[in-house]
């Protein structure tokens, strides 16, 4: 394993060669890179943004669905969107590892790890939009907050 995170030029690399219709926007002053493309997991297109810098390598890139708005199901019991950071602002972010547990890390390539997983994640939210049970696995994140607290690390 290399001794650092893989370099916001290594995973623009990677992304480029895995998924070439991903967009990248780069932020050189602040080290960032932010794609946008589309996916299709099962019966709907779905337009997500990935946003990935160094200092995201350790708790995992930023992963939103920017279009269509994802659908709520208020009375649901999981939650009105299950597996979701700042589930009950306008902007939630999808929960695709258990940052509690060994997951991804900077060490992985975003286009091998959370590019699959987002596409997996969106056909578990089909799914559940149609059972209204997640099947995906994994457990919910808090409705408020990004990660789970340091205290729940092992």
């Amino acid at each position: 394993m290399p001794e650092l995170p893989h370099t916001v030029d290594e995973q623009i690399r990677a992304m480029r060669d895995d998924w070439p219709y991903f967009r990248v926007f780069r932020d050189h002053q602040h080290d960032v890179a932010r794609w946008r493309g589309s996916l299709t997991p099962r019966s709907r297109k779905y337009k997500v943004e990935i946003i990935y810098g160094l200092q995201l390598a350790i708790d995992g890139p930023i992963v939103r669905v920017l279009s269509p708005k994802l659908t709520r199901l208020p009375e649901n019991a999981e939650g009105s969107l299950p597996h979701v950071y700042f589930r009950d602002t306008d902007d939630p972010q999808l929960c695709l590892f258990d940052p509690a547990k060994p997951g991804w890390s900077g060490w992985d390539f975003i286009s091998k790890t959370i590019v699959p997983w987002t596409s997996d994640w969106l056909a578990c939210y089909e799914f559940w939009l149609m059972t209204g049970t997640w099947h995906g696995g994994g457990r919910h994140p808090p409705s408020a907050g990004r990660r789970f607290q340091a205290e729940n690390r092992p």
